[in-house]
């Protein structure tokens, strides 16, 4: 009769060899979107190994965004073309744009079609936290936020609507008084309230040349600069008797540049 260690010295051999060649399995096989899964009972009767196909984390990068004038100065008729203020009755020196930001977006796809998908949030808190920011002041940066790894070709702005409704989060305060959440004051104090079209308001920023792009690298940081251009935005007042008014509504062509700051 031969002794115990004997007969349990193939049994070892098993216990050792099975899991290293699962894993050599596994490991030959690559990251070929596949999942493996077993158990080993330890005696050599009970082996089983699964193979199932499983989606890869996609890789993701941050950005911070911060949002201010390309050159911080007031913008007055006279620095400025005719054609800016063609049709506002008295032109008066500005000293403040505000607008209030419901969310700032950032898609791959440069397509117009609005409700194509793929829109990656660069503000996440303004979903909760509205912010109404002065394009004609120093820059104000962003907490940042993370998105998938990517070229991107497109941004916009989600502004306030001139009346939220009442289920809407809306800023604590608010420069523009009683005329809205958009609007521009000038140097005599009054204000004139922005509008846009459509009840929920916007801005497409597309980028004129592949400079203005900005790509995102797996586990890299982009720090992203969205700039007024007060000099190159046209602003106008509908033709209307009651847009006559010293307090009606303006409307504004905005022009931002997109710029991809150095660390």
């Amino acid at each position: 009769m031969q002794p115990p260690t004997t007969r349990q010295a193939p049994c070892r051999v098993i216990r050792i060899i099975f899991p290293a060649a699962l894993l050599l399995c596994a490991t030959l096989s690559g990251c070929n979107n596949s999942c493996y899964s077993g158990f080993w009972n330890g005696n050599g009767s009970g082996v089983a190994v699964g193979n199932t196909s499983c989606p890869l984390t996609p890789a993701t990068g941050n950005v911070t965004v911060q949002m201010g004038a390309a050159s911080v100065s007031s913008v007055s008729a006279a620095s400025t073309s005719s054609a800016v203020f063609a049709s506002v009755p008295s032109p008066r020196e500005i000293q403040h744009i505000y607008i209030t930001l419901r969310a700032i977006d950032a898609r791959a796809s440069s397509a117009a079609d609005d409700a194509a998908s793929g829109w990656q949030q660069l503000a996440p808190a303004f979903a909760a936290h509205p912010a109404q920011v002065d394009l004609l002041a120093l820059s104000a940066e962003y907490i940042p936020a993370t998105i998938p790894a990517e070229e991107y070709r497109q941004l916009r702005l989600l502004l306030m609507a001139q009346h939220p409704s009442s289920d809407e989060a809306i800023p604590e305060r608010n420069a523009c008084g009683n005329v809205g959440w958009n609007c521009v004051v000038f140097a005599d104090g009054s204000v004139r309230p922005l509008e846009f079209g459509g009840a929920a308001p916007e801005v497409k920023i597309t980028p004129q040349s592949a400079e203005n792009l900005f790509r995102v690298l797996p586990d890299e940081s982009v720090r992203l600069s969205i700039q007024f251009d007060a000099r190159s935005s046209s602003f106008f007042s509908p033709n209307t008797p009651d847009n006559m008014e010293a307090s009606a509504a303006l409307q504004m062509v905005p022009v931002f540049r997109v710029v991809v700051l150095t660390p």
